[in-house]
């Protein structure tokens, strides 16, 4: 007897690189068969035009990457990232949570911090981190 698989949590900041993450999780949903989530989290506050405007860009993305792929919910949350996503995951049983990591300086990872870190410290499931510059003939 097989289990049902839960669905990735594909996380898009909608910055440089979020098409080749989407592209990444895109092709391994589809040789695993299994179904995803897609989160985009706005900041508190977000102008409804903004709200929309990312909610098309999300769609953009589904769209051109996940034809071959059960897509089960593109959602929008507002808040911090790291506490937003924790509670998606909490709501909704995904695995594993995908995020892209960016090469940033010593000084930006300390002035900015890494939205990276804390999801994987406050995750109840494993989280994949993919770097963006990654490229599949390279390995």
């Amino acid at each position: 007897m097989s289990a049902k698989r839960h669905p990735m949590l594909l996380c898009l900041d909608l910055d440089e690189g979020s098409e080749a993450l989407a592209g990444y999780v895109a092709v391994r949903a589809a040789c695993y068969k299994q179904a995803v989530h897609v989160l985009h989290v706005c900041p508190k506050g977000a102008t409804t035009s903004a709200i929309e405007e990312a909610r098309a860009r999300l769609e953009g993305l589904v769209t051109a990457f996940f034809e071959q792929v059960a897509v089960e919910a593109v959602a929008i949350r507002a808040g911090l990232p790291e506490e937003t996503i924790a509670a998606y995951v909490k709501e909704y049983p995904v695995d594993p949570i995908v995020l892209g990591r960016r090469k940033r300086s010593m000084v930006e990872r300390m002035q900015v911090g890494s939205t990276t870190s804390a999801v994987i410290s406050l995750a109840c499931c494993p989280v994949l981190v993919v770097p963006l510059d990654f490229s599949e003939e390279s390995s």
